[in-house]
């Protein structure tokens, strides 16, 4: 979901800031004092408005760092010290694996809200050149750049903007590295769990594909509209799952290719933000949406023809001039051919 709603972006700002140097050795890990970011401010806000879309988490019993957050709630002056903490304790739980970067933890206010956000941001080897004027002229002197916070999207490796509540509290989390599903230990850091699994997931979207479709069906093809649940099993089968920067994969996949101002598009996208749902990146759960037992065929004179999905082979659709279509049938034999009364005829 859009954890933060555009008025509370607009009116984002730091309150408190920190970071802490990590890596995967031990004698990497230097822990530092509160800065203020001064001029520098809209940079780290830029980079937390980034981590807005990311997937829904709740504190689980026992979490050690809404057990800080809840520190700092109580006694503002604990801040840096509660940030040291989690800092040391992300360096051990990442173990060796990790990247050398910064640990940085906000305490963030929008109007009357407060919010607290944690970032694991990677170093990256960066040239910087100054100009050197000379008597034959003007040279480049290039100078390598280690410890560096970039606007790469690459260096935000892991994010949490959390939200306190009666209950806990609620994350929105975002992990470069696995985007689908945040990796063990990150979830492990957090002591969070996802709100939503991949079924349920599954099955919501399902859901709000086909509503679309029906709501929708002059925006449709007619070869999408004939099929649109076939399509949509044969899609969540095929496909790994759904990034919400790769939408267009999976609606063009159901829906056939659509223009970018479509109102598919739009129905979509609307009612993946009434259901809260608008960032959730996830793997499909094949077996939740299961395929459709029968096939159901109707003319536009108002034949229809409902078979088994078993006989699929056994019915054949094909094109004739002038727009029209011949349906053939093959069949071990037919077993009635008889008037039909309706059931509500008098």
């Amino acid at each position: 979901m859009a954890f933060l709603q555009p008025d509370q972006l607009e009116a984002l700002a730091i309150e408190k800031m920190v970071f802490h140097v990590v890596g995967p050795e031990d004698e990497e890990l230097i822990l530092l004092e509160e800065i203020d970011p001064g001029p520098f401010s809209a940079f780290f806000l830029d980079r937390l408005k980034s981590s807005n879309n990311g997937i829904m988490f709740d504190f689980i019993l026992g979490s050690s760092v809404l057990a800080s957050f809840l520190q700092i709630e109580n006694e503002r002056q604990l801040f840096v010290g509660e940030s040291k903490k989690l800092a040391s304790l992300f360096k051990t739980q990442h173990g060796r694996s990790a990247s050398k970067g910064v640990f940085l933890m906000f305490l963030l206010s929008a109007a009357e809200e407060r919010f607290y956000a944690l970032i694991k941001y990677d170093h990256q080897i960066v040239l910087s050149y100054s100009i050197e004027d000379r008597a034959t002229g003007h040279y480049p002197l290039l100078q390598q750049l280690q410890d560096t916070f970039v606007k790469s999207p690459e260096a935000l490796q892991k994010s949490a903007i959390v939200r306190l509540t009666e209950g806990g509290g609620e994350l929105c989390v975002k992990d470069r590295v696995a985007p689908k599903e945040i990796g063990q230990y990150f979830k492990a850091f957090l002591g969070a769990q996802r709100r939503h699994t991949p079924g349920s997931l599954t099955a919501k979207f399902a859901e709000i594909t086909l509503k679309v479709a029906k709501e929708n069906p002059q925006e449709l093809s007619a070869d999408s509209r004939k099929n649109v649940r076939q399509r949509l099993y044969e899609t969540l089968q095929t496909q790994a799952g759904f990034e919400p920067e790769n939408a267009d994969s999976f609606l063009t996949s159901v829906f056939g290719p659509l223009p970018e101002n479509s109102r598919i598009r739009q129905a979509f996208d609307r009612k993946l933000r009434s259901s809260h749902l608008e960032g959730e990146a996830f793997e499909f759960d094949r077996d939740v949406v299961k395929r459709p037992a029968k096939r159901r065929i109707v003319t536009k004179e108002g034949i229809q023809i409902i078979l088994d999905r078993q006989y699929d082979d056994s019915v054949t659709v094909d094109d004739l001039a002038g727009g029209r279509q011949r349906i053939t049938i093959t069949t071990a034999g037919v077993e009635e051919d008889d008037d039909f009364a309706e059931r509500n005829s008098r």
